[in-house]
């Protein structure tokens, strides 16, 4: 059995609140502010109070059109679209316009995975009728790995994406989710962890029994990155793994580094950009 020391075992309940209770780390999260979370100014549709987001050529001020097949980037627990901000700019100056670019912001902070999976669909279908396109990428971090892949199964969508890059997911269950069922903290603010338990694989109508029957279905190609320094991943290290994957990459970083360090940018833009090889 893996043993944590003190000063592990802080950083490691610390990582576990962060995926699936808070993002004690961000800043200027708008999970303070019910209603900003659902504020559809930032896109050219109407959400009616479902979700927010922002995306298009006229909130990033480019030309119309897409150059690329457009990317959706998925937020994790208790975060929002404002986590893609900076990731977005350098794919503006890689040469992406804004109609390639999209982000939404889950009405909750903390969502169920049937609220994600609900607000992606309207999400998605909302961008390909705004773009023309027939399909979609999707980078989703954290809590939205499982997000997008529950929406996939429950939707049937898997036509609609041709990429999906998982990145710092609990695909196979935590330890510290397993222990909170336990203890009875499945239920209020700590609602997700009942989903993301690690001992899921004991009951056979299990979400995560259900997806991982199959771990990477369809037409879709699969990528995952896992920081080599997330302390959520020290006992359950395979956990964001996708049998099937094109990639299951480790870097050295922590958990929001997967989404946000140069080297795990520099990977996320070479898999949603066909020719980025050859750019």
């Amino acid at each position: 059995m893996f043993s944590l020391g003190i000063s592990q075992s802080a950083r490691y309940q610390q990582a576990m609140f962060d995926l699936c209770f808070s993002d004690t780390e961000s800043t200027d999260r708008r999970s303070d502010h019910p209603s900003d979370r659902v504020d559809d100014a930032q896109l050219p549709w109407e959400t009616a109070g479902q979700y927010g987001g922002w995306g298009g050529h006229e909130w990033f001020g480019t030309a119309p059109g897409t150059t690329q097949v457009p990317v959706v980037f998925v937020h994790g627990n208790q975060c929002d679209a404002s986590d893609w901000t900076e990731t977005c700019e350098q794919f503006i100056e890689a040469g992406y316009r804004g109609d390639d670019l999209w982000a939404i912001t889950f009405a909750e902070s903390t969502p169920t995975h049937a609220e994600m999976a609900a607000q992606l669909d309207e999400f998605v279908a909302e961008l390909r009728s705004d773009t023309g396109a027939e399909s979609v990428m999707v980078v989703a971090h954290s809590l939205g790995v499982t997000g997008v892949r529950y929406w996939l199964s429950e939707r049937d969508r898997y036509d609609w994406v041709e990429t999906f890059v998982g990145l710092a997911g609990a695909n196979h269950g935590v330890s510290w989710a397993t222990l909170c069922c336990k203890s009875g903290l499945d239920s209020g603010p700590f609602q997700v962890s009942g989903f993301l338990r690690d001992d899921y694989d004991r009951y056979t109508n299990h979400p995560l029994s259900e997806l991982n029957d199959n771990e990477t279905p369809g037409e879709i190609d699969y990528y995952t990155i896992r920081g080599r320094y997330d302390s959520l991943f020290w006992v359950d290290q395979a956990s964001p793994r996708l049998d099937g994957a094109v990639e299951n990459v480790v870097l050295p970083t922590d958990h929001n580094g997967v989404r946000d360090s140069a080297a795990a940018v520099e990977r996320i833009f070479s898999w949603v950009t066909p020719d980025a090889c050859g750019a």
